[in-house]
Parts: structure tokens; sequence; C-alpha cells
């Protein structure tokens, strides 16, 4: 059987959003999980979730939850924000990278997706954009910031074997942004190889694919640990959500 033909893309294509939250949270050492702690008066999965809704840049955004979490978040995340009519809810698999897959299921073909981490409320409009446009240009990309410190390498009993140069190296971000159909292929070709990765950039490079790196921002934190909830609530008593670069 031929495969359906895709509209062709276009900048008119509206993009579509995968924001995955789907992690059990463990190293914020917290009853519950990160996602649905606190930022202000609403869950930072709320708070990143109103950020692409009303960034304008989506036709569909999937946010993709653990399965036993489906009613909490659409009753507790979505319903009070009124994000309901613009955001559907995804089970999510055993790790990010399954989590990502069901997400791009639940999305129509084609155009360009975007994947965002959903501990990641500081994201700006555009950012979004950018990544959206370079995306439907060049195929894929990734916000990313320059790494600042010496990096050493060490063995397994904590001895450093070498210092690593830091030219060049950059520590990833979210959103990453792909064409619809290379980021499938990806998934497609790592679910058949059994290849891991830690992003969706690394599987669209293990497919041959071309990703580059746009400038990110600092404030564009990943909440993972308590320490990075604290630096979270000063960015928002300071005014930075949803402003800056």
């Amino acid at each position: 059987m031929s495969p359906t033909p895709q509209p062709p893309l276009s900048p008119r294509t509206p993009a579509s959003a995968i924001v995955v939250a789907a992690g059990q949270g463990l190293r914020m050492q917290s009853d519950r999980r990160k996602q649905y702690l606190e930022l202000g008066a609403k869950a930072i999965l709320a708070v990143t979730l109103e950020t692409l809704a009303h960034s304008g840049c989506f036709g569909s955004i999937v946010a993709v939850v653990p399965g036993e979490d489906l009613v909490f978040c659409r009753e507790r995340i979505l319903g009070p924000s009124g994000l309901n009519r613009c955001v559907d809810l995804v089970a999510g698999g055993a790790e990010r990278q399954d989590s990502v897959y069901c997400g791009l299921l639940a999305l129509p073909r084609g155009g360009v997706v975007v994947v965002h981490d959903g501990v990641r409320p500081f994201v700006t409009a555009a950012q979004l954009r950018s990544c959206i446009d370079t995306a439907f240009r060049q195929g894929g990309c990734i916000l990313g910031v320059p790494v600042l410190e010496t990096l050493k390498q060490t063995d397994g009993d904590g001895t450093i074997r070498q210092t690593l140069p830091r030219g060049g190296i950059f520590a990833a971000q979210t959103p990453q942004a792909f064409r619809e159909e290379i980021l499938r292929a990806a998934h497609e070709r790592a679910r058949r190889e059994g290849f891991v990765a830690t992003d969706d950039a690394m599987l669209v490079e293990h497919d041959g694919g071309r990703v580059v790196i746009l400038p990110g921002s600092r404030r564009n934190i990943k909440i993972t640990t308590a320490e990075d909830l604290v630096l979270a609530r000063a960015f928002i008593a300071a005014g930075w959500l949803g402003g800056g670069g």
C-alpha cells in the first residue's frame, strides 16, 4: 500500500507541540511529581502549557502525562486555566523517548513539531517562533547555551582522567523542533533498532538528519531539583515569566 500523500509544507502550516510531562520527578525529592508543584499560583505544567497556548504558534498541542494522572490533569491542570479547549492529553510511556513517540502518534501528519519539557516554563514566544521557522527551513533545530564551566572526565573512582575542551560545547535545551516526517522517521528507526537517546535531536542525528543550535537562554531552566524551584520562583518574583530572551 502506498503512503497517503501529505500536503506540502509551507510557512503557513500550523506547528504542533508535544509537551513532555510523564516523568516521576524523583530528583525533586517531593511527595508530588515535579510538574504539579506550584509556581506562583499554578502548577509548573499549567504555566508551561499556557505559555505555548498563548504564543499563537500552534494548531495542536499534546501534553504527555503519566497514564494514571489523566483525570487529575484534565480536572486540575487544564480545567482551571481553560486549557481543555486547546490541549489534548496523552498517556506517556516507560521512558521519555517512548512518551514523545506517544505524543507524535496523536498529532496530525505534516508541518513542524516542537518538543518541549513540561517543566521548562520560561520559554518565550520569540524562541518558539524562531525554532519553528528554523525547522521549517532547515529540518531540525534546538535551543542551547554555551558551556561555561571547565569540564572534567573521570574514571569509576572519581579520579580525573582529562580536562575536556569546552569550545563549541553547548548544553541542550528545549524546545527542539523538526519537520514532522523527519522526527517520525527518526523515532521509528530508533524503535526498530532499540536505539535509546537522551533527547530528540540525538535521534534525528542517529538517523542522519541535520540539527542546528539556536541561542537559548539561561533563564530557560528545566525545573528538576529543589534548587531549581527556588530559582524559578525568584524568576517569577522578578517578572521574567514570558519575557526576555
